[in-house]
């Protein structure tokens, strides 16, 4: 095969393919947003592409990552590339019928009755836990459950194309888009199995988060109690008084910030490993990235406290559902921009350079006036 030729069909596979996803998410996002899904509760709640938890905005930082690495693995194919065979018909058969999963289960769901099998299958895996043990059962049976699933369906999808298109080299070039997606859907599927900080794994870890938000609210002069209670319902509480009604602030593990340190761990180590920069460099940027990550999680619970005093129960939501999960993805973009800048453009061997040459500059002037000093010194002695 010609190597032009092979270049522009290999393209088109490409294109095709990020055609197929773009149909499915465009197709979801015109249903949600003219209320025409066929499970009620998604109709009566709203746009969900305007929600972070739990919601479908993430599809769109999917799709992004998904355009964003693909122009970023984007080359002239190699020697190697051209030697190699070109797909059979029936793998590139096999590719696309993965690639349209996502807009064949959408359509299903919305047009051939596969709502009612999902929400049966949500029912029989934990309906009867939802409705014991939270007042809120039908949120998670008919809205978090059904957004979950998709998350998997999209995961299941990507994962196979990218294998069956590049091997499990794939999995090296589209790493943060596939950590992205498979990240979100295993925490809602945690949060959606055992919901309201019942996961107790995790939502230990949201206790440290909890005692340093109250520590900051204490220096802003805000008065609070936070209590915990070790049990069925292990959340940290921060309760506090507002026109003169107690407000009383659950934080689970989610809100806690720990789905966040496991998607920055997943998206920087596989950052790292398409890096060549040296091991302490690596710890270096890990740990730093760490706490700054943990420190906007402590920032959205203070700025979620004080939204929810001072505006109220419906602002706070809106918060919590759609602002507060950007709090991190911004974060972990402009870090993750910040590494790229210093690796670069070399800024940490400039920054070394520039320091050691004021140090050699202030040592030259140093000795400079000693040096006139001491001939000073010299001439009012022989005076």
């Amino acid at each position: 095969m010609h190597p032009k030729y092979k270049t522009m069909k290999t393209s088109w596979i490409h294109a095709s393919l990020l055609v197929c996803f773009i149909a499915a998410i465009v197709l979801l996002m015109i249903l949600d947003y003219f209320n025409l899904e066929s499970i009620a509760l998604f109709n009566e709640r709203g746009f969900y592409f305007d929600y972070t938890w739990k919601g479908r905005l993430f599809l769109l930082f999917f799709l992004w990552l998904f355009v964003l690495e693909y122009l970023l693995n984007l080359k002239k194919p190699s020697k190697k590339d051209l030697e190699t065979k070109p797909m059979s018909h029936f793998k590139v058969l096999a590719i696309f019928i993965c690639a349209i999963i996502p807009l064949i289960y959408i359509f299903s769901v919305n047009f051939l009755g596969l709502d009612q099998t999902v929400i049966n299958i949500g029912e029989m895996l934990r309906g009867e836990y939802w409705r014991t043990h939270s007042t809120y059962w039908r949120l998670i049976l008919e809205g978090d459950w059904p957004i979950t699933l998709e998350y998997f369906v999209f995961t299941i999808s990507f994962l196979a194309i990218t294998l069956l298109t590049y091997g499990k080299d794939g999995l090296k070039k589209f790493s943060i888009t596939l950590a992205l997606i498979a990240g979100i859907s295993v925490i809602y599927l945690i949060d959606v199995i055992y919901p309201y900080g019942v996961f107790k794994p995790l939502q230990l870890l949201a206790l440290p988060t909890a005692a340093c938000a109250a520590a900051l609210l204490d220096i802003l002069g805000y008065p609070f109690i936070l209590s915990y209670s070790p049990g069925l319902d292990p959340m940290p509480i921060i309760r506090t008084q507002s026109g003169g009604q107690m407000v009383s602030i659950g934080i689970a593990w989610p809100c806690a910030g720990v789905h966040s340190l496991f998607l920055y761990t997943l998206i920087i180590l596989l950052l790292f490993k398409k890096s060549n920069m040296s091991s302490f460099r690596k710890m270096i940027y890990f740990i730093v990235g760490a706490v700054g990550t943990y420190s906007v999680n402590i920032l959205r619970i203070i700025v979620y406290f004080l939204i929810r005093v001072n505006e109220g129960l419906t602002a706070a939501q809106t918060f919590h559902n759609v602002y507060g999960e950007l709090l991190f993805i911004v974060w972990i973009l402009l870090y993750i921009l910040l590494i790229i800048c210093i690796q670069k453009f070399r800024l940490t061997e400039k920054t070394t350079h520039g320091t050691q040459a004021l140090r050699n500059f202030l040592e030259m002037m140093k000795s400079k006036i000693l040096s006139r000093f001491k001939i000073k010194l010299n001439e009012s002695q022989s005076i």
